[in-house]
């Protein structure tokens, strides 16, 4: 009986996994869900463009280019009732930034069944969470350099597992005005078994490049991004996104993500009041899977 509600839960996961596009196996998958309503919006074309508290979750160098003290929350009503939390404190001086951040991922209401019925013998959650810290470096004036190291824990009803994950990442500023490269590893590391089942992380590489152009003096401008991202032993697939500054306190977002199955589309906007931003994207699923309510505020302190 205990086999069979663990098969459930680990056919349910599975199934989120093959959303996110993950490699094979139920562990954390979690860590693909996007942090930031900004990169989200923009098909997370991130790797080259993110540059404030929520870099650890895209590429740990953007840290690098903070400058200031700032807080970063962000709440995703993801699909099929997966609420994702994070969670980012940074703060910089002249050559080093550095931060911490948790994200939390849960899951309730998992139908425990032993045979085929209408209705489950009980329902139980899922959660994961990951607790990290990150260090970035300028190097000159172009180049800068991130580490994120990460506490992982995922629990499935009473059984859990725990483990660790690395990531690296780096960004340069090109000679042509306006254009920034960036590249990141990320999730390196291993996990301890979960009742029996090997968890593996979904290692992901991602390339970017972003380019800035102004539309006209002051705030107005248009930027451009691109992401090539490659989860190791799946396939590989295009993110690109835009963002446009029609006022100095306005974007407009939207994204489009290739080679996903159960999403293309991409859209959002972004207020900034002085010290405070708030960001929003929507994302719709295909295959009838709902769509994702994603919103985040960014405070300077």
């Amino acid at each position: 009986m205990k086999w069979t509600m663990y098969c459930n839960a680990f056919g349910f996961l599975l199934a989120l996994a093959s959303v996110l596009s993950a490699q094979s196996g139920s562990g954390l998958t979690a860590l693909q869900i996007g942090s930031s309503s900004r990169a989200t919006a923009m098909a997370e074309a991130a790797t080259a463009l993110i540059d404030d508290a929520a870099s650890p979750f895209w590429n740990p160098a953007g840290l690098a280019r903070l400058g200031r003290r700032q807080l970063h929350v962000t709440h995703n009503a993801w699909i099929q009732g997966v609420r994702h939390e994070a969670l980012a404190v940074a703060s910089s001086s002249r050559r080093w930034s550095w931060g911490v951040h948790a994200l939390l991922t849960s899951v309730d209401d998992i139908e425990q069944r032993t045979i085929a019925s209408e209705e489950p013998l009980s329902t139980f959650s899922s959660h994961t969470v990951a607790l990290g810290m990150t260090l970035a470096r300028s190097l000159g004036e172009k180049l800068s350099l991130g580490l994120n190291l990460r506490y992982l824990y995922e629990k499935i009803y009473t059984e859990s597992a725990n483990g660790y994950s690395v990531d690296f990442g780096a960004q340069y500023q090109t000679p042509l005005s306006g254009l920034r490269l960036g590249a990141a590893v990320q999730n390196l590391g291993s996990t301890s078994t979960l009742y029996l089942e090997k968890l593996n992380l979904p290692e992901t590489m991602r390339i970017g490049a972003g380019y800035t152009i102004p539309l006209a003096e002051g705030a107005s401008r248009l930027l451009l991004a691109a992401d090539y991202v490659k989860v190791f032993d799946k396939d590989s697939y295009v993110n690109a996104g835009l963002e446009i500054w029609p006022l100095a306190i306005l974007a407009m977002r939207a994204g489009y993500a290739s080679n996903h199955s159960n999403r293309d589309l991409s859209m959002g906007f972004g207020l900034a009041l002085n010290s405070l931003v708030m960001d929003y994207a929507y994302v719709p699923f295909k295959q009838g899977l709902g769509t994702t309510h994603q919103f985040s505020i960014t405070f300077d302190f």
